[in-house]
């Protein structure tokens, strides 16, 4: 019972008040946090000897804290509730790896054969992409419910070579920060993988990635507001209900200020004065003046034509009447 109540008190904590937050918005209902106990230390050491790299330490913390995460909830619609946010991270045996060393062949492609026709850089952040061949190691953090995939990424490190004794490694000599990666010390780091195999940088480790995930409170395809493709139509529907400072933020930290005006918004912001008009409201004189301001073009255009035709009919009669005065 101790442990459960611990484990309890340090998932509140890693809520960070999320599930009340949630609790107030209007339209929200079905917030469910799955209880996870916390994974075993030993299951992390064997997964760490199997994929023969070492856990980030934020994200063995939190595998020690909880084996994965699941929050979702729902908005109350005239047919019922239907599930809308979901915050998800894999448990510690769905930590599998993407790609990896294959057997070239010209008969079975891989995804490594796609590594030469990409770009070699992040056109958002700037920061070198993951490729699937030896030189990085990809497992998947998030599935995103096939829309795409969060991804944990072992860079190769270009830094000096560095070769450690296996003995020393296990035995526990070395943190996790040090990773014997093909003699190197990799960097880690967390990427979107979307469904046309692009790659979109997310984070630069675990603890930012989650505080991203917690801002976005799981709404759908929400990694997609920090590529350069964007949301879709519906997803900032959502966004503008539920979360529109966080999509502002989003496209400041997108876009440079130059830029930033040019980005098409949603074409559904409402304004709320004309959506809660009063009975006063149509009184207003502002309304009146617009029908004054087109007579007032009117007249003038009447006017004006007036006087063109009696200063024309000036002028022809003092015409007319000149060669009667020379004549006299």
């Amino acid at each position: 019972m101790e442990d459960l109540d611990k484990t309890k008190s340090l998932l509140d904590q890693l809520n960070v008040g999320i599930i009340t937050y949630l609790g107030k918005k209007n339209g929200v209902c079905k917030v469910d946090l799955d209880q996870r106990t916390p994974a075993d230390r030993h299951a992390v050491l064997m997964w760490e000897q199997r994929n023969t790299c070492f856990l980030p330490e934020d994200l063995k913390n939190f595998y020690l804290t909880t084996d994965g995460y699941k929050l979702t909830w729902c908005v109350k619609m005239d047919n019922g509730p239907i599930p809308l946010g979901k915050l998800h991270i894999n448990k510690l045996s769905q930590l599998t790896r993407i790609g990896g060393s294959i057997a070239p062949s010209h008969v079975n492609p891989t995804l490594a054969d796609l590594d030469g026709d990409s770009d070699t850089e992040d056109p958002v952040s700037g920061q070198e992409k993951p490729t699937f061949d030896n030189r990085c190691k990809v497992f998947e953090l998030d599935p995103c419910d096939g829309y795409g995939r969060v991804c944990l990424v072992y860079k190769e490190s270009r830094t000096g070579m560095s070769y450690f004794d296996a003995n020393e490694i296990f035995d526990g000599k070395y943190t996790s920060e040090l990773v014997r990666f093909g003699g190197n010390e990799p960097r880690v780091e967390i990427w979107f993988l979307d469904r046309a195999l692009r790659w979109h940088f997310l984070s630069d480790s675990f603890v930012a990635y989650y505080r991203l995930l917690l801002m976005h409170m799981g709404l759908p395809q929400w990694q997609y507001a920090l590529t350069d493709i964007g949301l879709s139509q519906q997803a900032q529907q959502w966004f503008n209900m539920y979360a529109p400072t966080r999509l502002e933020l989003d496209r400041e930290s997108m876009c440079d200020p130059h830029t930033l005006p040019s980005i098409p918004k949603s074409g559904s912001v409402l304004d709320i004065g004309k959506v809660f008009k009063g009975k006063t409201d149509k009184k207003k004189p502002a309304s009146s003046s617009q029908p004054n301001a087109a007579n007032a073009k009117k007249k003038t255009i009447i006017t004006s034509a007036k006087s063109q035709q009696v200063s024309g009919l000036r002028t022809s009669a003092s015409t007319s009447q000149l060669p009667n005065k020379i004549t006299k």
